[in-house]
């Protein structure tokens, strides 16, 4: 089964799990979980059809709507037909706008995430061995003169606590063209702990400035925020709890 064909029947798969046991949803279910690019699509398709289903039931229906349908038949009177299909027809505008809405957020939002799970995904191959760092050391100070000498970011005062985490090594990637710096730390407890970096003006959506925005995404507890004129991304697969008290020693919020 190639993708294409995976990916239309994950399209119709329901996420509530009743078609897992359907020997064709199975195949496709099972080659999204070994692919990572068709288990990205299978999430997003997911999230856009939440988004979409939560915005239309958000729809509030007015307590008055009969009445005022009614009493508007009757001082304008039209011909049944045409005003039925007058009201469908607002109510089909009020629905496609409440879509419109909700896919204009979601894709925002993928649109955010893209440098972050391009980062990600290159933080899993050195994790597991499948990539090797640019550059070594334990000096932190001496990878971020490594990435500036190498046109990555790198050069932005970092917090004072992390500059006393033991660091790794360091990587870069680019994202569009825009370099994107990653360093690596093992927390004191042992944790690992990673630091991602670019340029905000290289991002359509970059993170808010300010305290950082928390989520889980395939196994990574992440923080994200915009530091001046960069964005930045912690990523540890430790809990979410060593992070939040990670940035709360790091932050000077």
């Amino acid at each position: 089964m190639t993708n294409k064909e995976a990916s239309f029947l994950l399209g119709a798969c329901r996420p509530s799990g009743a078609d897992a046991t359907d020997p064709e949803f199975a195949q496709a279910l099972a080659q999204a979980a070994s692919d990572p690019a068709l288990k990205t699509w299978m999430d997003g398709q997911r999230q856009f059809d939440s988004a979409i289903a939560a915005r239309v039931q958000s729809i509030t229906i007015p307590a008055d709507l009969r009445s005022r349908i009614l009493t508007g038949g009757r001082v304008s009177t039209p011909a049944p037909s045409t005003f039925a299909r007058r009201v469908w027809a607002i109510a089909a505008m009020v629905t496609l706008f409440a879509g419109l809405g909700a896919w204009s957020l979601i894709q925002s939002r993928r649109a955010s995430h893209e440098w972050e799970d391009q980062a990600l995904a290159v933080l899993s191959q050195l994790v597991s061995g499948g990539a090797k760092f640019d550059a070594t050391s334990p000096d932190v100070t001496k990878l971020q003169l490594w990435l500036g000498a190498n046109g990555a970011p790198g050069q932005p005062p970092l917090p004072i606590s992390i500059q006393h985490l033991a660091s790794l090594g360091c990587k870069t990637i680019t994202y569009h063209g825009h370099p994107i710096s990653i360093i690596c730390f093992q927390g004191q407890g042992g944790e690992l702990v990673h630091l991602a970096m670019t340029a905000r003006s290289s991002l359509q959506h970059p993170p808010p400035q300010g305290p950082p925005v928390y989520e889980t995404r395939d196994g990574w507890n992440l923080a994200t925020w915009s530091q001046g004129d960069m964005a930045m991304m912690l990523a540890t697969r430790a809990p979410e709890s060593q992070l939040h008290d990670l940035l709360g020693i790091l932050l000077p919020f």
